[in-house]
C-alpha cells in the first residue's frame, strides 16, 4: 500500500468521520466507525473523487468495505510518481 495514499484517504475518513486521525487503519470499515454509514460513505467517495480527481464506476463502489478497499482502488486508479 502507498503510504502516500493511505495517508490521504486516513485523513480524508478522519475529518469526515470526526474521529482521531489514529482510529483510521487499513482494516477501519463501518463496523469500526460508527459514524460510517451509507451516507458518510458517499460523501467519503465524493471527497476522494475530488482529492484524487478521479471517477468511481457503480462496480468499485460495491468493492469498498473498508479503508484498504479504497487504497487499493486508487491505486489502480491512479499513476502516482515513483
Amino acid at each position: 500500500m502507498t503510504a502516500q495514499v493511505f495517508a490521504t484517504v486516513q485523513r480524508i475518513a478522519s475529518n469526515l468521520f470526526q474521529v482521531p486521525l489514529r482510529q483510521i487503519a487499513p482494516n477501519s470499515s463501518p463496523e469500526t466507525i460508527q459514524a460510517w454509514d451509507s451516507i458518510q460513505q458517499l460523501n467519503l467517495v465524493l471527497a476522494l473523487e475530488q482529492e484524487f480527481d478521479v471517477q468511481f464506476e457503480p462496480e468499485e463502489l460495491e468493492q469498498i468495505h473498508c479503508i484498504d478497499d479504497i487504497v487499493q482502488l486508487l491505486e489502480n486508479k491512479v499513476r502516482f510518481p515513483s
